[in-house]
């Protein structure tokens, strides 16, 4: 029977196993590499329609405090609209507090909370958010956090942003 001959001598350095096991990870990182850049905008944009959420929450419970304020209580009660004074904190009037509030915290103070938290300042009635990645945030001032006013006009209170905010390239209102 007749064997193959193999001749003994030092191999090649770069064989082609080497060549591709070292495609087979460079395309690996490369699929990697765009899905954690997918994974990143999804995550944008899921934290923004969180925001969104408890925005229309927030401008629900405003509505129905308003509305529940002009009803009057009997017939001799007189019903009283609300002022720019006597505003309530909006995550008061929720049914179920929101579970990333942190409270009632002076704008100054921001730096101290966590991100991915709501706040309540109670000096200019406004509400915050701090994002968990301020990258996605795209404002004029370059602020860290998102800032809404609680406006009283003839009707209900709303909330308005102080100024024009682009989440994740759409604008937040």
């Amino acid at each position: 029977m007749a064997t193959a001959y193999i001749p003994e001598g030092p191999r090649p350095v770069w064989s082609t196993r080497w060549v591709e096991w070292g495609l087979l990870a460079l395309c690996i990182a490369v699929v990697m590499g765009v899905l954690w850049r997918y994974g990143q905008q999804v995550r944008a944009q899921s934290e923004r329609a969180a925001v969104q959420s408890t925005l229309g929450a927030l401008r629900t419970a405003l509505v129905l405090d308003y509305v529940h304020r002009m009803i009057p209580a009997s017939s001799k009660a007189k019903a009283v609209a609300p002022t720019s004074a006597s505003l309530p904190n909006p995550f008061d009037l929720l049914q179920q507090p929101a579970a990333n509030y942190a409270g009632e915290v002076p704008a100054a103070l921001l730096q101290e909370v966590a991100p991915g938290r709501w706040v309540f300042d109670k000096r200019c009635g406004c509400v915050g958010y701090k994002p968990q990645d301020i990258s996605a945030l795209d404002t004029p001032a370059g602020s860290q956090a998102v800032w809404f006013t609680v406006e009283t006009t003839g009707a209900a209170p709303q909330l308005r942003p102080i100024q024009s905010y682009m989440w994740a390239g759409l604008p937040l209102e």
